[in-house]
Order: C-alpha cells, then sequence, then structure tokens
C-alpha cells in the first residue's frame, strides 16, 4: 500500500529535454534609425538553422558542458537574428543596429544559452534584449489549478511532497 501511495503521489511525465524546450522571438531592429527587420513572432526549436555561415556560429559559441549545447532554441533564435541583422547591416554595421529583441523561452536558460545572448549583447549592444521563462520544473510538479496550488503550497511544497511519500 506505501508503495501505491508513493507512486501515486510523484509528479508524471519526464525531465524537460532540450528538444522539447521552444523559443518564441518577436523583433523590431533599426539600423542608423531607419527600419530594418521586424519579426512578430516566430518560434525556434532544438536545430540549428540552416545555412548559418560559420563565422557567425564562432560569434555565438555554446559552453560544452556534459552534453553539446550548440543546438538549444535559444542559441538557434540568436543565430537567426545574427544572420538577418548582418546581410542587412554588413558585418561593421552591428553597433549601428538598435531596437529590441525579446525572446520567451519555455524552460530557464542553461548556463550555455546565457553566454550565447551575452555574446549577442557584445556583438548588437544597442538592441535591448528582453528574457522572460518559464520553469518546466515547476509547472510539472504544481497543480495547475488554484485550490490545487493553495493547497500544494499548504501542506509544504515539494519539500512537504517528499515527507508525506517517505512515510
Amino acid at each position: 500500500w506505501r508503495e501505491a501511495k508513493a507512486r501515486a503521489e510523484m509528479p508524471i511525465g519526464m525531465n524537460p529535454s532540450t528538444e522539447a524546450i521552444v523559443c518564441y522571438l518577436s523583433c523590431k531592429v533599426y539600423h542608423r534609425h531607419r527600419p530594418m527587420h521586424m519579426e512578430p513572432g516566430r518560434l525556434f526549436f532544438s536545430e540549428i538553422p540552416r545555412g548559418i555561415p560559420e563565422r557567425i556560429k564562432e560569434m555565438l559559441q555554446p559552453i560544452f558542458s556534459h552534453i553539446n549545447r550548440d543546438d538549444h532554441s535559444e542559441r538557434a533564435a540568436f543565430l537567426h537574428m545574427a544572420r538577418a541583422l548582418l546581410n542587412r547591416c554588413g558585418w561593421e554595421g552591428s553597433d549601428d543596429c538598435d531596437g529590441w529583441l525579446r525572446l520567451y523561452i519555455s524552460h530557464f536558460p542553461c548556463i550555455s544559452c546565457v553566454a550565447v545572448s551575452c555574446q549577442f549583447v557584445r556583438f548588437f549592444p544597442a538592441i535591448r534584449l528582453q528574457m522572460d521563462f518559464d520553469n518546466m520544473w515547476k509547472t510539472r510538479f504544481e497543480p495547475a489549478d488554484k485550490f490545487g496550488s493553495n493547497r500544494f503550497h499548504a501542506e509544504g511544497g515539494l519539500a512537504g511532497r517528499r515527507q508525506r511519500i517517505e512515510k
């Protein structure tokens, strides 16, 4: 009975994987105060976009830590944007770009993706980068409705759930 109870209280689903994370990008970018690129909204997945020059891949380098992280959706979005902007303003014109770029990521970014976003800001310093992200761990473990969420927190959250399972 105790094993069945413990299994019933365990969270369902799988750990977030690279393939399960998506990045939504929108932007409005100007070059020397003239409209240059506008993206109302586009999804990026865990795949390097085709046709990205090696020089751009070298600009936005991932950090290798335990696994190869070059195909994360955030990096795919930044690679796409760098290519689109540099094709329009040239390699020497990135400092003359300004505007905004918004990213929403379905899970918090790893250290490699934070590094890639910092590298993007280095090459396009006047583009305001706004990022928001979800926490798949939280949304996976917490109840979806208000009543369940209040009960979950009143019972001690994840720590309380672990204690109940171990009893």
